[in-house]
């Protein structure tokens, strides 16, 4: 693992020591790893501003794994709100992946794609006991990683495809409500398909919010189509996020056709975004694989 960044601004640095220094007195972890950082940045000029100046806001966010020790007792969800609320006050956010320090080695020693990755890359930024961790295996050969990540991806989002089918034939018969549900689950195995495709991590959560920020570490592109950014969107979206609870346990649960049609097509423009980008992403892991000499029908260039 590292030990310094190479992309971090220096002037974040300040920052991201309290979060840690505050996540450790919080929560008391094994070790934590940072795989990765963005920061937003706003600018804006106006006429009523007291100086005549450009306004510049910066928004970073951090990514963790955070490895817990064994036989924590504490609930990884709840391991990940208390992460987040650590950092609500400094100004920045924070994604957390959470593990105990056990299952973390025993996937190391499997060569999982996404711990392996970040054991490879990540910059270590707390380590409470100094023991290190299980080396992992030497990275697959780039053929059986694309190989890999084929399977996994027509099993994944073939699941999504076929939920959006029964939503769309759910609608068409006036169920809206199951329709909602199967359209949070075609949403979620969506998801769930682009983390597993882009980073080997995967998710077992229901929340689509959670997912969804997840996905930002490699794109920005699928959270946007649910932008939060009115009262409007915000409800829209968290009618489809609690479709998974409320169509099985809420027998008041009623979604209108109205909803249903516009978060059909929010889900049908994140089923066409991800085939995307699942294509972009083979594309560039076959461009970065080397040509091998003598050419055979296995190695010769398409």
């Amino acid at each position: 693992m590292l030990t310094t960044f190479q992309y971090l601004p220096q002037g974040q640095l300040p920052q991201l020591i309290q979060l840690v220094q505050k996540i450790v007195r919080a929560i008391r972890p094994n070790k934590v790893i940072c795989y990765g950082n963005r920061i937003t940045t706003m600018q804006g000029w106006n006429s009523f501003l007291e100086e005549d100046t450009c306004k510049t806001v910066i928004h970073p966010t951090y990514d963790f794994l955070i490895l817990t020790n064994d036989g924590e007792k504490r609930a990884d969800h709840e391991t990940v709100q208390i992460a987040e609320q650590q950092a609500t006050p400094l100004g920045c956010e924070v994604t957390v992946i959470v593990q105990q320090l056990g299952a973390a080695n025993k996937a190391l020693e499997n060569g999982s794609r996404f711990i392996s990755t970040v054991y490879r890359k990540g910059v270590l930024v707390y380590d409470g006991d100094g023991l290190p961790l299980t080396i992992p295996p030497e990275e697959p050969d780039i053929a059986i990683l694309r190989n890999r990540i084929e399977t996994n991806w027509n099993k994944c989002f073939g699941i999504a495809q076929c939920f959006f089918k029964t939503a769309t034939y759910c609608f068409d018969n006036g169920w809206y409500e199951q329709a909602t549900f199967d359209l949070h689950q075609s949403a979620q195995h969506t998801c769930m398909a682009m983390l597993k495709a882009f980073s080997g991590y995967r998710s077992n959560t229901h929340n689509l919010s959670r997912l969804l920020a997840l996905i930002t570490t490699f794109s920005y592109q699928p959270i946007a189509i649910f932008p939060c950014l009115t009262e409007e969107e915000t409800d829209l979206f968290n009618t489809l996020n609690r479709a998974y609870s409320e169509a099985r346990y809420n027998e008041k649960y009623t979604v209108s056709a109205e909803t249903v049609q516009i978060l059909m097509e929010r889900v049908a423009n994140l089923l066409t975004l991800a085939q995307r980008l699942y294509e972009e992403k083979l594309l560039s892991l076959k461009n970065s694989q080397p040509i091998l000499f003598p050419l055979n029908v296995a190695n010769e260039p398409a």
